[in-house]
């Protein structure tokens, strides 16, 4: 199997999305569907694998943004996967290693951080040897009447939010708030960083 890591091309919008939609299927890292492949303020390295020309994996590393501005430089990963049929043949760590040859080149970094929620990504990403960095709690919960009225009052309405909090203040969320725990989709995970040097 030929597999080749390239630029990523606005042309290639649709597929993008269509092997995008796919690896969040088997997926707990994304909750929200995108119907528009995302920008970023500031660089970043896009890069695709694919074989026979057809799109089968995709990394998005944006250089310093903001989310991670008290440990810049550094590439925060937003988008990364394969898709299943390709698993197994080292094309993740194709897309990683070939983002972080570009990163180095073009903006000095060799540092990026990755997040996940989902168990099977935060196994790959120790078996690459990446060091964890941290720990919270992603979480949706339904408003009560209370919250939902202060909202109001600034003219938004909604059924459910989503948010975060650090692991030790997790239990007091449940207290206070009525946490969805019923639903796949949103049921509270543990979202774990990663820090990958290369």
């Amino acid at each position: 199997m030929q597999v080749n890591i390239i630029g990523y091309e606005p042309s290639r919008e649709l597929e993008w999305l269509d092997i995008h939609a796919s690896v969040m299927v088997d997926s707990a890292a994304w909750w929200i569907v995108l119907h528009r492949k995302p920008g970023y303020p500031q660089p970043i390295v896009d890069l695709i694998a694919t074989v026979d020309d057809k799109i089968v994996g995709f990394i998005v590393i944006e250089i310093s943004p903001e989310i991670i501005s008290e440990i810049n430089p550094a590439g925060f990963v937003w988008e990364f996967g394969v898709h299943r049929d390709y698993r197994g043949h080292d094309i993740g760590k194709m897309l990683i290693n070939k983002a972080h040859k570009i990163m180095n080149r073009e903006h000095e970094v060799n540092k990026s951080i990755w997040y996940s929620q989902d168990a099977r990504a935060q196994s790959y990403y120790r078996k690459l040897r990446m060091k964890e960095i941290g720990r919270h709690w992603q979480f949706s919960l339904k408003p009560g009447k209370d919250l939902k009225k202060v909202l109001k009052e600034d003219g938004f309405d909604c059924w459910n939010l989503r948010g975060s909090c650090s692991i030790e203040d997790f239990a007091r969320a449940k207290i206070n708030f009525d946490v969805i725990e019923d639903n796949e989709t949103l049921k509270p995970r543990i979202c774990i960083g990663f820090e990958y040097i290369k």
